[in-house]
């Protein structure tokens, strides 16, 4: 079991790694922050909160075994906590036209992942939803760091040392 973990551990570290990297490998043209009005914004950050939180209580419910909270939370996930049931028409046409291809693929792919998480739960398999796991995170990681950087300046490249002697 502490071989599994430990494992789980160094599995995620090394996504989150690779995230950064293939991101980095990136067009710069893609990576931008994403301009929004700030009733969409504020939806957006309200709907980063949950999953925010959700994802905190996958953790802990993993390392419990807790199969049922996380098929529920890889479910609200998945559905999206608020952006579904609070977006206007005219909410909804800003988002579409705003976001850029490249996040629209990375939405779907988180979605698809909180999928495959709550399936992986339901099997009561801890590798795998430990797996499914890791690329969930990995894939808040490859967005935040391609469209958030301002938000989350950990992102960036650290500020080039001049050269000294």
């Amino acid at each position: 079991m502490l071989k599994n973990l430990i494992a789980t551990v160094i599995v995620i570290g090394s996504l989150a790694t690779v995230s950064v990297q293939t991101c980095a490998a990136e067009p710069h043209a893609v990576r931008q922050d994403i301009k929004l009005s700030p009733d969409v914004l504020n939806l957006l950050r309200a709907e980063m909160g949950e999953i925010a939180g959700g994802i905190q209580g996958i953790a802990l419910s993993l390392a419990i075994a807790d199969w049922k909270s996380i098929q529920e939370t890889s479910t609200k996930i998945r559905a999206s906590y608020i952006m579904e049931k609070k977006l206007t028409a005219a909410q909804a046409k800003e988002l579409e036209q705003a976001l850029p291809e490249h996040f629209k693929q990375l939405d779907a792919a988180f979605h698809q992942r909180a999928e495959k998480l709550g399936a992986a739960a339901a099997a009561h398999d801890p590798e795998l939803t430990a797996f499914q796991f890791s690329r969930l995170l990995e894939s808040c990681t490859v967005c935040h760091s391609a469209y958030a950087k301002s938000r989350f300046p950990g992102f960036s490249p650290p500020p080039r040392q001049g050269h000294s002697h």
